[in-house]
């Protein structure tokens, strides 16, 4: 289970300014174009959706699910990670790259048939902003927009005024809400929070709500009266009549329905791909797959609340992370097929800084580190003390990460024992769970966040993403890192935007505010034998969207 952090990924804004946008065409493929639309595709999420309203919540499962409903102004090329098209036709960027005007497709449409305009454009930039939504994690991607004008009905320009690399990306991928619906739904609860706001969805996506059913499936049924139907028959997407998420929290459980042909896609472990992909099914109706394609990678880490006292001193973060085992995790854990990670920035990155290396597996470095802290004197079962307080920590994880992280806690504990330090594990429920971070009630969180290409560290990194629930939630602070992450935010040139990164890279390492684990080298996943498909992956995506199911 992750959080997901914005996946707006780069275009560099110093290549747009003083151009009319070149806009990246839909390419069918011979294979897909004008496929038949036929089937019901099923997969998972390992936990029931807090909203169907993306601004509000930030994880990875109710992000999937929320894509069902809603578009953009411009996406993404699967294969050249172009711009294209969505629910703008076209648009254009001035000379000192500044204002970005966008030009609606006048034929797009919300689901309930009125037509998307540039009010409701306007509004869904507002809405981040507006008072008691919770949006913390967002704004600090739109905070550089300064003005937001409506032209025509069809017509939307953004101004910015400070500079920020991303500003043409982040008004790109806006997401588009109605906006008379959701301003009914903000004058009932502003903070955009409470059920109907976030069991009502209503976007200018393909597809409609079928059903909910508690904590068992989510089923969509394709719009008929999608207005962009036509390009999705040229580009031989989206193949289905139905869309299902499965609700299945136990990975043992969903690999087994998987198994019986209770799901038509599913992305596997490494331990299921190395020791549980031979049976006879594997030969005769299912297929697995091992690839890779040139979309970052996420990270797991466990994350330390700097507002817990015991875990404000460097030197005992640093001793916590001696403590993981990461060669033993990755080979018989892993199966050999993750890396370890140093930091925010993928070791496969261009902002990677390469003199930083994994932090070394040593429990006498780690007790030389608790003992320049101070915690030099064994009390009861051996654990540390200090000034009549035990060095006692609790790690929560998410329940439906049990069988993936859990056998590394057990092993963390074990070694954490032996330098002095009592480690406490707790299982809990995704919704319980994200609540204590919002509310910081932790010690250690282990949990992982998805990357975007060239990201932007001020989302979890930056001092002013502590309050208001953001998603700093170990509410690290550290004013050097704060200095350059703003200066990151403001640099246009690539190649220097990478060096700060580096920099950046290498001060957050130093403080080991997380425990930095690993990432993963492939992705790993099996489908349905009937399932048919071009190719395994394209260059930014596995996709599933161009599937078709073969009866």
């Amino acid at each position: 289970m992750k959080i997901s952090a914005q996946s707006i990924l780069t275009l560099s804004l110093l290549s747009l300014t003083g151009v009319s946008a070149s806009v990246a065409t839909l390419t069918p493929t011979a294979a897909y174009a004008n496929a038949e639309r036929t089937g019901t595709f099923v997969e998972s999420v390992s936990a029931n959706p807090t909203s169907l309203f993306p601004l509000t919540d930030n994880d990875g499962e109710a992000s999937a699910v929320q894509n069902m409903f809603f578009e953009s102004l411009a996406d993404r090329h699967w294969d050249t990670f172009d711009w294209l098209p969505s629910l703008a036709s076209k648009w254009e960027i001035s000379k000192d790259g500044k204002q970005f005007t966008f030009t609606l497709n006048k034929s797009a449409k919300f689901s309930d048939g009125t037509p998307v305009t540039a009010e409701d454009v306007k509004f869904s930039y507002d809405v981040i902003f507006m008072k008691g939504v919770m949006t913390a994690h967002l704004r600090p991607y739109y905070s550089a927009i300064k003005k937001v004008e409506i032209l025509s009905p069809d017509k939307v320009r953004f101004t910015t005024g400070d500079v920020y690399y991303k500003n043409f990306d982040v008004v790109a991928g806006l997401t588009v809400f109605p906006k008379k619906h959701y301003m009914k739904l903000y004058a009932k609860d502003n903070s955009m929070t409470k059920a109907e706001a976030t069991r009502d969805p209503l976007g200018s996506g393909m597809w409609l709500l079928e059903k909910w059913d508690g904590n068992q499936q989510i089923i969509f049924k394709r719009n008929p009266n999608y207005w962009n139907k036509e390009e999705l028959v040229k580009t031989g997407r989206w193949n289905y009549d139905r869309y299902i998420y499965k609700v299945i929290p136990e990975e043992n459980v969903e690999f087994e329905m998987f198994r019986k042909g209770d799901l038509s896609f599913k992305g596997l472990i490494p331990k299921q791909w190395a020791r549980q992909t031979d049976g006879p099914e594997f030969k005769s109706k299912l297929v697995k797959v091992k690839t890779v394609n040139k979309a970052p990678v996420g990270y797991s880490y466990i994350g330390w609340n700097q507002k817990n006292p015991l875990l404000a001193s460097k030197d005992v973060r640093w001793a916590l992370s001696h403590v993981a085992d990461l060669n033993t995790w990755i080979n018989k854990i892993e199966y050999g097929m993750h890396e370890p990670t140093v930091g925010p920035y993928s070791v496969k990155s261009e902002q990677h800084n390469p003199s930083l290396k994994a932090v070394e597996f040593d429990l006498d470095k780690a007790r030389a580190r608790l003992k320049a802290a101070g915690w030099t004197k064994a009390g009861k079962g051996g654990v540390l003390e200090k000034d009549g307080q035990r060095l006692e920590l609790t790690i929560i994880y998410p329940q439906q990460s049990k069988e993936t992280t859990e056998p590394k806690l057990v092993d963390f504990k074990q070694k954490a024992a032996k330098v002095g330090i009592a480690i406490n594990l707790k299982a809990i429920d995704w919704t319980t769970f994200t609540k204590l971070l919002d509310d910081r009630k932790f010690d250690g969180a282990a949990l992982g966040w998805s990357r975007a290409a060239d990201g932007d560290l001020k989302q979890i990194w930056h001092s002013d993403s502590i309050n208001n629930k953001g998603s700093n939630f170990i509410s690290y602070s550290n004013k050097e890192v704060d200095q350059l992450i703003d200066q990151h935010r403001m640099t246009l040139d690539k190649n220097k935007r990478n060096e700060l990164a580096r920099n950046l890279q290498k001060i957050i390492y130093e403080d080991q505010p997380y425990t930095f684990l690993t990432e993963r080298l492939y992705t790993l996943y099996a489908h349905q034998k009937n399932i048919k498909k071009e190719k395994d992956t394209y260059a930014y995506t596995i996709g599933q969207s161009f599937w078709q199911i073969q009866n």
